[in-house]
């Protein structure tokens, strides 16, 4: 197959890049630099400067990193049990974390609401075992929780990709000459994973 055939097959892919991420940024940018009557103006950039924007911004950076760092800390030992497992298949484990993102977003908002509203499933379980109701719905920690449920695929898979390429010659060689579990994870294993 010649190469002019090979790019007639990337088009659909360049109109989709165009009309959906090209076109609604160029009108982030026209709408930023903006005013009401069609002016050029910074007033709408500089607003981020108001305390109510940086709370806002302040907020959403320490959801980021909060959840970057939980799909982090479960992802890497996830990774590394599923590679123990020595899986024949390691297609079917790819299959059942993204078998979840099949769902649509927006029902799996909604079943997290279900699980967490002050009548909702887990507050059900917790009054069935005479425990305190807790109210976490519409707080930071529901939302935290929902965005772990939402990313933490999309970290297992990088990390489980790149902890099956370890080779299992260097993890032993540390242990013959010593190493303590401790020292083989965070001396060896990690930094061999961290590309």
């Amino acid at each position: 197959m010649n190469s002019s055939k090979k790019t007639w097959f990337a088009f659909p892919y360049i109109l989709w890049i165009i009309g959906f991420t090209m076109i609604p940024l160029g009108l982030v940018f026209y709408y930023a630099f903006t005013s009401a009557d069609g002016g050029f103006t910074l007033a709408n950039v500089l607003a981020i400067a108001e305390p109510v924007h940086l709370k806002s911004l302040w907020t959403s950076i320490k959801m980021a990193v909060l959840t970057t760092l939980i799909c982090f800390l479960l992802a890497y030992p996830l990774g590394l049990v599923l590679c123990s497992l020595n899986l024949k298949k390691s297609n079917f484990v790819i299959f059942l974390f993204i078998l979840p993102m099949w769902m649509n977003f927006l029902l799996r908002t909604m079943a997290w609401q279900l699980i967490l509203s002050n009548n909702g499933v887990l507050n059900t379980l917790l009054g069935f075992l005479h425990l305190p109701k807790m109210h976490i719905i519409y707080t930071f920690q529901a939302v935290l929780i929902g965005m772990v449920y939402d990313y933490l695929p999309f970290m297992i898979l990088p990390v489980y990709n790149a902890v099956t390429d370890l080779k299992d010659d260097v993890i032993e060689a540390a242990r013959d000459l010593g190493a303590p579990p401790k020292a083989v994870l965070t001396r060896i294993m990690i930094p061999l994973t961290k590309p």
